[in-house]
C-alpha cells in the first residue's frame, strides 16, 4: 500500500519562535491556530499520516527560513512548496527560486495571483514577464506549480478585460508544456454554485495531461459542510472520470482544518473517498498518497 501523504498544509512559527522567525507585518496568523512544525508532526503521527507537502504560508511571505528549517530536520517526511515572488524582476525572481531549490530543499512553487502587481488601469495577469520566466524555470527544474485561485478560476485581477485565472493558466501551459501544474482545493470550484467554472476546470484537466488537482480543503468549496456529500459523492466522481486517480491528491489545509468538524483525521480519510461511486482500492491508494509520493518525493 502507498504511504499516506498530505499534499497540502502549512506551518508557521509558534509564539516562542517568532523572535527568530518573525511574521510579515500585517499578516500575523490567528492566535487560535497552532501551526508549528512540532505540532504538525505530532498531529501527523496521531493520525497515521506518513508524509506531507508544506506550502509556504502567507504569514512569512517570502521569508522561507521557517519552512526551510522544517525540511532540513525532517526531509524523509516533509517537502516544501516555495512562494513565487512576482514583485521582483524576472532575473531576481528566478535566481531566488533556484537558490531555494538548491540550497533549501524546496521541490515545488506556489503561484498566488493576488500577489501579482497590477498596471495603471488596475488590471493584472500572471502571464507577464516575471510569471513566464518563473513558469519556464519550473519546467526546466521539474518543479510543479501550484495555483492558488482563492476567488475561483474565472476571477479576473481587476475585472475585465483582464484574463481569468483559467486563461492565465492555459496560456502558461501552452507556452511551457513541460511544467506540471496543480490546482489547489478542487480549483476553488463548486459545480453547483458555479457550473461554468466547473466545466472550465474539467476542460482544462482533460486538455492538459500535466494538470493535477488537490482533493483538499473541501470545507473551502462545499456548501453542505462535513462530510461534504456535494463534493465527494458528486464532484470528485466527475474529477475521477476526467482526470484519473493518478492525478488526484488528498490534502488537509492544516492548520485551518483543525477548526472544522471532524478535525485533521477526518479530512485525510479513506472514508471520505468511499462516497465516490465505483471508486476502486487502487484509486483510493493513489489519492491517499500514491500520486503525491511520486510527484513530490520520488524526483
Amino acid at each position: 500500500m502507498s504511504p499516506v501523504v498530505d499534499s497540502h498544509l502549512h506551518v508557521w512559527a509558534g509564539k516562542e519562535e517568532t523572535a527568530s522567525f518573525p511574521y510579515e507585518p500585517g499578516r500575523e496568523p490567528p492566535e487560535s491556530l497552532a501551526a508549528s512544525t512540532d505540532h504538525l508532526l505530532k498531529t501527523m503521527d496521531l493520525c497515521k499520516v506518513d508524509k506531507a507537502m508544506i506550502v509556504q504560508p502567507i504569514n512569512h511571505l517570502y521569508d522561507h527560513r521557517y519552512v526551510s528549517a522544517a525540511l532540513r530536520s525532517h526531509l524523509q517526511r516533509l517537502r516544501g512548496m516555495l512562494l513565487a515572488n512576482p514583485t521582483a524582476t524576472p532575473e531576481e525572481a528566478v535566481l531566488e527560486l533556484k537558490r531555494l531549490v538548491s540550497d533549501e530543499g524546496f521541490s515545488g512553487v506556489r503561484f498566488n495571483p493576488y500577489l501579482w502587481p497590477v498596471n495603471e488601469e488596475g488590471l493584472g495577469t500572471m502571464n507577464d514577464e516575471v510569471g513566464r520566466a518563473l513558469f519556464d524555470a519550473c519546467g526546466t527544474l521539474s518543479l510543479p506549480v501550484g495555483f492558488m485561485f482563492f476567488q475561483g478560476i474565472l476571477h479576473r485581477l481587476g475585472g475585465e478585460p483582464a484574463p481569468t485565472h483559467a486563461d492565465d493558466a492555459v496560456a502558461l501551459m501552452e507556452s511551457f508544456p513541460d511544467t506540471k501544474v496543480i490546482f489547489d482545493h478542487f480549483g476553488f470550484t463548486n459545480k453547483f454554485e458555479s457550473p461554468e467554472a466547473w466545466r472550465r476546470l474539467l476542460q482544462i484537466c482533460d486538455a492538459f495531461p500535466q494538470v493535477y488537482v488537490k482533493v483538499s480543503a473541501p470545507f473551502r468549496v462545499s456548501k453542505n459542510g462535513y462530510p461534504y456529500d456535494d463534493i465527494f459523492a458528486q464532484q470528485l466522481n466527475e474529477l475521477l472520470r476526467v482526470v484519473g486517480a493518478e492525478r488526484l491528491m488528498i490534502g488537509s489545509d492544516f492548520p485551518f482544518v483543525q477548526e472544522q468538524e471532524g478535525g485533521y483525521a477526518s479530512h485525510i480519510s479513506r472514508e471520505l473517498l468511499a462516497k465516490v461511486n465505483g471508486i476502486t482500492e487502487s484509486d483510493v491508494n493513489a489519492i491517499m498518497g500514491g500520486t503525491a509520493d511520486k510527484l513530490f518525493f520520488k524526483v
